[in-house]
């Protein structure tokens, strides 16, 4: 069958964070293989000039051109052709404009003294936005414009808020076919309304499902990546786990792609996971494949999750070498937005540290900034160390030369990554990089003391002395500099479509569950002679089959079918610490047990628990010795 893939953002452009970044080059190079039916970017969000932005990424380089980008909402546009006109505005003799900025695009329009309109033109001329005003200049209504200049959604505010309370969005014979309602002042969306067919839906996600139902009706065989788990203001109430493992598709393969550390703080392994990471593992038999970026988180997951068979390492892709240009010994790097889990604070820090060895560094910050408390707090401590005229905040830069190039070294002080791009970006201009040793990836791409340094998270003043060395010491940021450009080969783009073409052309899990099934399935459990007896919960159907997999994959499975209400077991002796997870497949579909009422109890070498996701698993111990 012909494959497609199709990968997931919210909004799709260059001045976007790691993710955005990741899932076009990993588009842009499976495009580039030619193996693959179609390769496909999916935007969710209202992003009305998506045609415009995706031409200019392809036009400078940043996209393959045969990556297909697509807005999901649009998908939910039956209307037919195109009829709609690019909106002009008028000039009439009572209306006097003023530009709005320096740009010479912008204008306000003035009707007998009140404000009435903003209009914002592109570099072409090409209209993109009308914004309406009550006379007491208040905004009440905005249209945005497709590429072309044809009106694309419509936003009406009640007055004197900058959130929109209603978006309309219009097809393409200029008809309304989604309706989508704000709770007032809020960014949240809420109910959603379609127009032909008339269908009412209480939560984004549902909306999102049905769109991407309608999205992939004509690929035969289509896989579908969920690229990330946060809550954003269009999906409020799901994640996009959710709305993946919701859609039908009788070939849909469902792959969960790892971007970030799915632990909660300090993200470590035993210190749980994310709220939104256990609703997805929870769910994980619901899909056929997971991508981790590094070997170490897969291990972390499998070991909370079980599932190892299930889940794939495939690395970040690494730039081509870029031309080695002078080095500057005392300029730093630092690539991270202000985010918690970054800890610009750290860098800081460091940077302090350097100083009192080295007076003349200078601390480069490539990121942007949220205007927050968090953004506020950075400030704060760099004007309390004493290092601002040390720290640069540098502007959006196009390419990686204007950040890396020149540079003596990368900071990477973030405490919490899934496998940050920078490692390879900054090693693909010769420039090492020192980094705390967090989860995940550093260790994966920094070797000791050849490459880079690695020094424990919090332990700055080790790291600001990793970075003197370096300053005071050409050859070694030479030899450093060569091993990184050698590293890059282990992360080459033919290795990395070869690896992810692979996946693809899996079809989906035979025992993928599809729909639901009940409850916890288990009622309670007992040892009889060296067996495990369950009995299931009255609504399992007799011939269920009980499957305990081993996490590893390295034991055989035990099997038992439900017969009298009751499945019985017998577990082998494996050695203690041997961890065994309890599936259950009826109708075609595997379901992992949850463990509900069943108690915590030993017999026969083996102990019955929950996990700490709530599901039924077994663990090999060394048998209690019988006393006197």
């Amino acid at each position: 069958m012909a494959t497609s893939a199709h990968f997931i953002v919210n909004t799709l452009a260059l001045k976007r964070g790691g993710l955005v970044k990741a899932v076009r080059e990993r588009a842009s190079v499976l495009a580039a293989s030619g193996a693959l039916q179609s390769v496909h970017i999916d935007v969710l969000g209202a992003q009305s000039r998506l045609g415009a932005d995706v031409a200019d990424l392809k036009r400078d380089g940043h996209l393959h051109p045969d990556v297909i980008v697509k807005s999901v909402l649009r998908a939910l546009d039956q209307s037919g052709p195109e009829s709609r006109v690019p909106v002009v505005i008028e000039e009439e003799a009572e209306i006097s404009s003023y530009f709005a900025d320096s740009s010479g695009r912008a204008f306000r329009l003035f009707r007998n003294g009140l404000f009435e309109r903003y209009v914002r033109f592109d570099r072409s001329g090409v209209l993109e936005v009308i914004e309406y005003f009550s006379p007491a200049r208040y905004r009440v209504r905005r249209e945005e414009m497709d590429e072309t200049g044809r009106i694309a959604r419509i936003l009406e505010y009640q007055q004197g808020s900058n959130k929109p309370t209603v978006q309309r969005y219009i097809g393409r014979n200029g008809s309304c076919f989604l309706t989508i309602w704000q709770n007032s002042g809020q960014d949240a969306w809420a109910q959603s309304f379609l127009h032909g067919p008339e269908i009412e839906l209480d939560s984004t996600g549902k909306l999102y499902t049905r769109a991407f139902e309608l999205l992939l009706t004509a690929e035969e065989a289509p896989a579908i990546c969920a690229e990330f788990r946060e809550n954003l203001p269009n999906i409020p109430a799901d994640n996009l786990d959710d709305i993946v493992r919701a859609i039908s598709h009788p070939n849909l393969l469902k792959i969960i792609t790892i971007h970030s550390n799915h632990l909660n703080p300090p993200y470590v392994r035993g210190s749980g996971t994310s709220r939104n990471w256990t609703r997805t593992l929870e769910h994980l038999d619901e899909f056929d494949a997971m991508v981790a970026l590094t070997p170490a988180q897969k291990a972390d997951i499998a070991a909370e999750a079980g599932h190892a068979e299930m889940i794939t390492v495939i690395g970040q892709v690494a730039p081509a070498p870029q031309p080695l240009v002078e080095v500057n010994p005392l300029r730093l790097v630092l690539v991270a937005r202000t985010h918690p889990k970054k800890r610009v604070d750290e860098a800081m820090r460091v940077m302090a540290h350097v100083l009192t060895k080295e007076p003349n560094a200078v601390l480069e910050v490539f990121g942007f900034g949220y205007g927050d408390a968090e953004e506020n707090k950075i400030k704060e401590l760099i004007a309390e160390l004493g290092i601002v005229d040390s720290v640069r905040f540098m502007p959006f830069a196009h390419g990686t030369d204007a950040i890396y190039a020149g540079a003596c070294a990368t900071l990477l002080t973030s405490a919490s990554e899934g496998f940050p791009l920078t490692l390879l970006e900054s090693m693909s201009h010769g420039v090492p990089v020192l980094a705390y040793d967090a989860n995940y990836g550093p260790r994966d791409v920094i070797r000791e003391g050849i490459n880079g340094f690695l020094v424990p998270f919090g332990e700055h003043e080790a790291l600001a002395g990793r970075v003197v060395e370096l300053m005071r010491n050409p050859a070694l940021r030479e030899s450093m500099g060569s091993a990184g450009l050698e590293t890059l080969a282990d992360f080459g783009p033919e290795k990395f479509s070869a690896r992810w073409l692979e996946l693809l052309s899996h079809s989906p899990r035979a025992l993928r569950i599809r729909g639901s099934t009940v409850g916890p399935l288990a009622r309670s459990a007992r040892w009889i002679e060296g067996d495990l007896e369950l009995t299931a919960h009255p609504d399992v159907p007799e011939g269920t089959v009980l499957v305990l997999t081993e996490r590893t994959g390295t034991a055989p499975e035990a099997k038992a079918a439900l017969a009298g209400g009751r499945w019985i077991i017998t577990l082998p002796q494996l050695p203690p610490g041997t961890i065994f997870d309890a599936h259950a497949v009826m109708a075609g579909a595997s379901k992992r047990l949850q463990a509900g009422p069943v108690e915590q109890s030993e017999g026969s070498g083996w102990r019955i628990y929950a996990t700490q996701g709530g599901w039924l698993s077994l663990k090999a111990v060394v048998p209690r010795q019988m006393t006197n």
